[in-house]
């Protein structure tokens, strides 16, 4: 059976709605209890609704978890998932600026910084940086690679690697001077 529409089939729709909680159970033991568990199960579920064309040989209840469950996992391990483009990778390159790039001296003034102050100069630090590296910096953030902003922009590959590098650095500078103030 395959059913053609702009959204899912009913019986797809109606086991989410009967299993969601089992879903969530899915995800969290997929993710291995990782924060993105929610966000993995809620991206899947709307590519399930953006699908054309579900195919599947019958519509019982072990078919579509099955099917779902499979979704689920690719979305996870895949770094060429929609998920991973959307929603992992950007949190993978802001946990990499929180944690791998910012090791503070340890005294009581970094020990009360909480870490959503510390997302926050990220943040305002990323909002300052000129136009051209903030561009460069979403382009590599939406696209993943460098390789392929290279392409899209007709900007050698060592630039762009100069250029992320330059502004992966100012932003630790300004954290770091914010921090220490």
């Amino acid at each position: 059976m395959i059913y053609e529409n702009s959204s899912m089939n009913k019986q797809i729709e109606n086991f989410i709605v009967k299993n969601y909680n089992e879903l969530k159970k899915i995800c969290k033991v997929i993710t291995k209890n990782h924060s993105l568990q929610e966000d993995l199960l809620q991206d899947v579920l709307l590519q399930l609704l953006e699908r054309k064309e579900i195919k599947l040989r019958n519509f019982n209840e072990d078919s579509i978890k099955y099917y779902i469950v499979s979704i689920i996992r690719i979305n996870w391990h895949s770094k060429t998932s929609p998920f991973f483009y959307r929603i992992k990778r950007e949190f993978s390159l802001y946990s990499e600026l929180n944690t791998n790039t910012f090791d503070l001296p340890d005294n009581e003034q970094q020990k009360q910084f909480e870490k959503e102050m510390l997302l926050s100069v990220i943040e305002n630090s990323y909002s300052e940086l000129d136009w051209f590296h903030k561009s460069l910096m979403d382009m590599y953030m939406c696209m993943g690679s460098m390789n392929a902003v290279a392409r899209k922009t007709k900007i050698p590959i060592s630039s762009i690697r100069r250029y992320v590098k330059e502004s992966k650095e100012q932003i630790q500078n300004e954290v770091r001077d914010k921090i220490k103030t």
